[in-house]
């Protein structure tokens, strides 16, 4: 017969084995992933990433969509002070400061589609404001309130230059903020250089003929163009710094004497700034007063400062492009420029126009006045991207630059703040 001692011991060893089944059961049903409901999914538009479809008359079409899901992010994001603003190339870009919501905005254009985008500087947000298809969009030219812009794309599959003002219209109802689409009109065929005034109402642009190239005044929209000045050359680069000052460089190669013209927009007088400079390229600021200038006399390009009014000329620190320079709105002496590390063996401007070389670039700040130069960021340090700057703008402040990254036509922005 079981003694008393042994029944406890039995009882309790029962009663644990009971408690440890509980314990597994409880731990190993709560060990499983808690099943809840889906999140909220966003819906996006897929777009024909490279343009491929026929070009008509009318190369404009909308483009056809249909929904993926993508999850919502969970993971914090931050606006850096170097900011890569689009993975895609553009074909160009504006800063537009939005008073209403105070805020600075920017549109751009996808190279490969034209679609048209506005994205901000204190927000990781975008906004597609247009889904019409514009193919093998290769420069635009932005209107300063960023609502209109001049296209230029190749037709089809010739060498014909088309030109197209666009305006964009937004979308109709808050519920498909992908509902805009643009409308406008052709200008001329075959411009090989434009340009847009201060104001934003008028155009300037070039057309070739047997004899040289003629320049015309005209509208945004290119219906109204009237003839301002006849000229033998036909290869200019333009630009329209000032409202009544347009300023035409002759087409820059390394070992041809290049010019630099001031036209005045309402005569078409010619007045000569500089001239006999192999390889010039030029920038001017937006009183015309002064000029940035480059030559190729050496293994790279020198930069100099010219003051139009005294003829005088200074020698600035660095070797770089204008192009590769912008001058301040915050400031009218200082002037900010990518500055390359190094540059490969190459006739310049020309090896860096046609792709032959790239530039590993830093910024730099330059005061005109005194000389001094500050480095603003060693861009190497801060990417992992090889960044070759070109067009460069700022907003009105001066608190952010933004440029194009030629090596893959990406959009940035840099905090300066």
């Amino acid at each position: 017969m079981m003694s008393k001692k042994t029944a406890i011991i039995l009882i309790l060893v029962v009663f644990l084995g009971a408690l440890g089944a509980l314990v597994y059961f409880y731990f190993s049903l709560n060990n499983h992933p808690a099943v809840t409901s889906k999140p909220a999914s966003t819906t996006v538009d897929v777009y024909d990433q490279f343009g491929i479809r026929p070009v008509e008359d009318n190369p404009f079409s909308a483009t056809s969509s249909q929904e993926i899901t993508i999850e919502p992010q969970t993971q914090p994001v931050s606006l850096d002070k170097l900011r890569q603003i689009t993975q895609d190339p553009v074909s160009g870009y504006s800063v537009i400061e939005d008073l209403k919501n105070k805020q600075t905005d920017i549109h751009y254009i996808l190279r490969a589609n034209g679609n048209i985008y506005e994205s901000y500087t204190d927000s990781l947000e975008s906004k597609r404001l247009s889904i019409t298809t514009i193919p093998k969009v290769y420069e635009s030219n932005w209107l300063p309130d960023g609502k209109r812009l001049i296209i230029r794309y190749l037709r089809g599959n010739t060498e014909d230059i088309d030109t197209f003002s666009v305006k964009i219209n937004p979308a109709t109802t808050t519920l498909n903020t992908f509902e805009g689409g643009v409308d406008g009109n052709h200008l001329v065929q075959n411009i090989n250089g434009l340009a847009i005034n201060p104001a934003g109402d008028k155009i300037f642009y070039l057309t070739n003929n047997l004899v040289g190239a003629n320049g015309y005044i005209d509208k945004p929209d290119g219906l109204s163009g009237k003839l301002l000045l006849k000229t033998p050359l036909t290869e200019w680069t333009v630009s329209w710094p000032k409202e009544e000052t347009i300023a035409l460089n002759t087409a820059p190669a390394a070992n041809i004497a290049g010019y630099l013209y001031f036209v005045n927009s309402k005569t078409g007088d010619f007045t000569h700034i500089l001239g006999g400079i192999n390889g010039l390229t030029t920038k001017t600021n937006k009183t015309a007063t002064e000029v940035l200038y480059s030559d190729s006399t050496g293994a790279a390009p020198k930069l100099y400062l010219y003051d139009v009014k005294s003829g005088g000329v200074k020698t600035l620190p660095w070797n770089t492009l204008p192009e590769k320079c912008l001058w301040s709105e915050a400031d009218s002496k200082i002037v900010y420029c990518a500055v390359p590390k190094s540059f490969p063996e190459g006739d310049y401007p020309d090896a860096w126009y046609q792709g032959l070389v790239n530039f590993t670039d830093d910024i730099w700040m330059i005061n005109t006045d005194t000389m001094a130069s500050t480095l603003v960021m060693d861009l190497e340090k801060e990417t992992n991207n090889d960044l070759d700057i070109t067009d460069l703008k700022m907003d009105s402040k001066g608190n952010f630059l933004f440029f194009v990254n030629k090596t893959d036509l990406t959009l940035w922005s840099l905090n300066l703040k």
